[in-house]
């Protein structure tokens, strides 16, 4: 009888305590903490004037400046006129373009391919020497 007293006794306090700590009670807030300034020797660092980056759009061409400074074409000498006026002519262009587009979608399918492979993480197997 004693031991079973005893154990619901123990039983009981362990109840107990597990009803009263409630681990999903949020905590008091804590106090938000300040910002105190840095002590420093001297003046704080300034960028100087003109050291700003300006971000230029990749897409925009460049400004080639004003419009006298631009070369033209009385400017040139004979050999540059005559490579100019032989490729004003755009015969032959549509082979160029052609065959660079059927290279960028030669590219483009070996780059699906390789991302697919990054993806899978199948890319380094033939180095390890499994071949997939």
């Amino acid at each position: 009888m004693g031991r079973s007293l005893l154990l619901g006794s123990l039983i009981g306090c362990i109840l107990l305590i597990a009803a009263t700590v409630r681990s999903d009670v949020a905590a008091p807030p804590a106090l938000e903490p300040t910002a105190i300034d840095e002590p420093i020797t001297g003046t704080p660092a300034q960028n100087a004037p003109g050291d700003e980056v300006i971000v230029k759009d990749p897409f925009a061409p460049y400004d080639p400046g004003p419009a006298d400074s631009l070369w033209k074409y009385e400017d040139l000498t004979s050999d540059e006129q005559a490579y100019v006026d032989r490729n004003r002519d755009p015969k032959g262009w549509d082979q160029i373009n052609d065959a660079f587009a059927k290279a960028t979608a030669e590219r483009a399918k070996l780059a699906a391919a390789e991302a697919a492979q990054h993806q899978l993480a199948t890319a380094n197997l033939p180095a390890v020497g499994v071949v997939p």
